[in-house]
């Protein structure tokens, strides 16, 4: 009796564990679902978001922030799912690759844009030298006449060539993760130098690309571009209100071709973001998909 009491206990116990595993597995497989069917949802946000961008190109030769495109999107329900998202201009920021010109030299009026930039972001103004250091093709090139064993250990001295992607910032001297992410909402990394957007660029990249520009008098212009955005560039150095400033450092424009788009959805215990940067064509097709990032 006592042999059948163990073995029914052991066999008991067995199925016990077996259960439990079997339920375990089965969230395991539950969870490993919805995260898939969250990443596909996330992805068509995606393509709507490239639809949406191109059917906004095709009606307006301007792009703003009392566009469609610009509007966060309210939380949307699919079946058990909430998806959310946005878009946001890229070349309303500051392009870091901007620094770099075509012949692999740095570009001294941009350099000077990026230092008005620090200086309104409360950062120091070395960083700029030490990011020119890194784009330059010139390796004799160093920040305020530094050495290279003045750099932080570790740190390359510079790769010579633009930068990839914004994370790729950390690899620069001085570029801690919170001077990065200060920067996050101002500056972007896109291919190539790329023209400015006045019509959404922050208060603080007006100021750091437009000579004579206050910061104050940039968060006027900027809160007085809702109600009538700007038409072109002549219309924007019309409304800055003093003919006699001297040009942008950089290349400014009223419409853009970048856009960073950002889409999250929850579904069940699963959770998938998708960031993607997209450039509309010229061809008036789809947008392309630069680079995506899935989570």
């Amino acid at each position: 009796m006592i042999t059948a009491l163990l073995v029914v206990a052991l066999a008991a116990t067995t199925a016990a564990l077996l259960l439990g595993r079997l339920s375990a597995w089965t969230d395991h497989v539950a969870v490993a679902r919805d995260k898939a069917q969250a990443t596909e949802l996330a992805r068509a946000g995606i393509d709507y978001a490239r639809a949406l961008l191109a059917a906004d190109a095709a009606r307006s030769a301007t792009d703003d922030l009392s566009e469609d495109w610009a509007r966060e999107l309210p939380t949307l329900r699919h079946e058990s799912a909430e998806i959310g998202g946005r878009i946001r201009d890229a070349q309303g920021r500051f392009n870091l690759n901007n620094l770099r010109r075509d012949d692999g030299a740095v570009d001294e009026q941009a350099l000077a844009a990026y230092r008005r930039l620090l200086a309104g972001a409360g950062l120091p103004g070395e960083l700029a030298d030490r990011l020119a250091d890194w784009l330059d093709a010139d390796d004799s090139r160093r920040a305020d006449g530094a050495e290279a064993a003045d750099y932080a250990p570790g740190a390359a001295t510079g790769s010579g060539r633009p930068l990839d992607d914004f994370p790729g910032l950390l690899r620069v001297a001085g570029y801690t993760p919170a001077v990065v992410a200060r920067l996050n909402e101002l500056a972007c990394v896109l291919p190539g130098r790329q023209p400015v957007n006045v019509n959404t660029a922050p208060a603080e990249v007006l100021s750091a690309i437009q000579p004579g520009l206050t910061l104050a008098a940039a968060r006027e212009l900027a809160a007085a571009r809702h109600a009538l955005p700007f038409r072109d560039v002549a219309d924007f150095r019309q409304r800055i209100g003093d003919p006699g400033l001297p040009a942008a450092l950089l290349p400014v424009a009223a419409a853009s071709r970048h856009f960073l788009v950002d889409i999250e959805v929850h579904r069940g215990a699963a959770r998938s973001r998708v960031a993607s940067l997209v450039q509309r064509r010229t061809d008036g097709g789809s947008p392309r998909i630069l680079w995506q990032n899935i989570q």
